[in-house]
């Protein structure tokens, strides 16, 4: 029964009486830190369709249980549900909740991908710098983004096999669905702006290609030597005003003695349209292309550790030596392998590398949340370089997150209406992460090796279900004794 008569109001429902508290405190620990940063409207409930009743599930609660399961790739859904549980009992009258995931999980599929990217991109237009702490020689302070590529797995279930199937070298029911993703990042600030992502079989200069309308005129964008074409080259910079400096292809011949010379080991050549069409270019996209581009190429020598000299060939069309000149573009190269720190981030801390959700629909609206909670951890680190004045390298993404998680938990403790506590501890969450800095490493090499032994188990080539234990050798049989 509900009634807004004030001497009636002990006959109100208990939901009543929790939406009241949760007016005065927020629900969730994490809406304390990140409620600032997403646009509250992108959190409240529909006008019409999905998500527009009232539930105890509401979108906001859901969203950022959602985003606590993202930061602790540990925590299950179960794990979730009891924190909601937690929250909701906590309050001196609450409604009845079963102890069963199903109605979590159907408020999470209640959110659509749409809805999620709108957030992703929100976050991502929010970081700040003051001017260009990545390379103070950039002229004119252009917008810096890098593109690259990578490859995650799905669980192992009939629906993710039938739209991302496992590589051809595994036998079915022995490997994990694979899903090609092309992404690209500010390179300033780190954030993830957009990505596409479709099965292993999709070239990732298909998916890249896709992402050549979020390009905005003025940008430069940073690539290796994989999306170093011809088509690439000459529609960037006809068609959407941007700059690029990539890694020159393996499959391109060069010859320094050709072209205008623009000083050492720095040449302008004119390239010639190919006569075969790429693969990615339709054939009137093919049509519209110049017959020549002129080309700046550059070959620039790095040092390594064992002394010795690296040459590495770059093309670029930003052609003018004196607004940008050799040293210049091999260092705004060089920051490229950035991205792979990225990914790092991504894959690794955050656990991208294998989702846990069991269809694909699901599976990008947990991908989505991915991205979401990694331009998260951006904002603060821009927040703290930005207010500490330190270097944005330098800041921990890990130790980011961590601070986050303890901090917000803290935050919450305090009562909403002490705003003056809140803040002074949010400033000293800001202080913490600027003193535990990363040192400066260079010329630092992580290769990709194992430490920890694995054990010396055989690998799967058939089906789980299919397969039987072996005895062990060490096992023998029990001998009857003689009479």
């Amino acid at each position: 029964m509900y009634t807004t008569a004030p001497l009636l109001g002990r006959f109100h429902s208990p939901l009543h009486h929790a939406r009241a508290e949760l007016r005065r405190q927020p629900l969730h620990h994490l809406e304390t830190v990140c409620a600032s940063r997403i646009d509250p409207a992108l959190l409240e409930p529909n006008a019409t369709g999905e998500n527009s009743r009232e539930r105890i599930f509401t979108p906001r609660l859901t969203f950022f249980a959602f985003l606590d399961q993202v930061l602790h790739p540990e925590a299950s859904c179960r794990s979730a549900l009891d924190q909601i549980l937690t929250y909701y009992q906590s309050l001196p009258s609450y409604p009845s909740i079963t102890p069963d995931t199903s109605a979590y999980c159907q408020a999470r599929a209640r959110w659509s991908e749409a809805e999620l990217i709108a957030i992703r991109r929100d976050l991502a237009q929010r970081p700040a710098l003051h001017g260009d702490t990545l390379l103070p020689g950039i002229p004119g302070g252009r917008a810096l983004k890098v593109v690259d590529g990578t490859t995650f797995n799905l669980p192992d279930t009939p629906k993710n096999q039938a739209a991302y199937p496992q590589t051809r070298e595994q036998k079915p029911g022995c490997g994990f669905p694979l899903v090609r993703l092309v992404g690209l990042f500010d390179l300033k600030t780190g954030c993830l702006l957009e990505e596409r992502s479709a099965p292993y079989t999709t070239s990732e200069n298909a998916l890249f290609k896709a992402l050549w309308p979020t390009l905005c005129p003025g940008d430069i964008l940073v690539g290796d030597r994989n999306f170093c074409a011809y088509a690439t080259l000459a529609t960037l910079t006809r068609e959407h005003q941007c700059d690029v400096l990539l890694g020159l292809h393996i499959g391109r011949r060069v010859d320094f003695r050709k072209g205008r010379r623009l000083g050492p080991r720095d040449r302008l050549i004119t390239w010639t349209k190919p006569a075969h069409r790429t693969a990615h270019c339709s054939p009137e996209q093919w049509a519209q292309l110049p017959a020549t581009l002129d080309v700046r190429l550059i070959r620039s020598r790095l040092g390594t550790t064992r002394s010795r000299c690296r040459t590495i060939t770059l093309a670029t069309t930003l052609t003018d030596p004196k607004l940008w000149p050799v040293k210049l573009l091999a260092a705004l190269y060089g920051r490229r392998w950035d991205i792979e720190l990225f990914w790092d981030d991504l894959k690794t801390v955050l656990d991208m590398d294998l989702l846990s959700c069991r269809t694909p629909t699901m599976a990008q609206k947990e991908l989505q949340m991915h991205f979401i909670a990694y331009n998260l951890i951006r904002c603060l680190m821009a927040e703290t370089a930005l207010t500490c004045h330190v270097a944005l390298p330098r800041i921990s993404f890990t130790g980011t997150r961590d601070a986050l998680h303890h901090y917000s938990q803290a935050i919450a403790k305090i009562p909403a209406r002490d705003h003056r506590r809140r803040r002074r501890l949010y400033a000293e969450m800001l202080a913490t992460l600027a003193a535990d800095l990363v040192p400066e490493r260079p010329d630092r090499r992580e290769p990709r090796c194992q430490k920890r032994r694995p054990k010396a188990y055989p690998f799967l080539t058939q089906p789980r279900h299919q397969m039987k234990d072996r005895p062990k050798s060490y096992r023998r049989k029990k001998t009857t004794p003689n009479p």
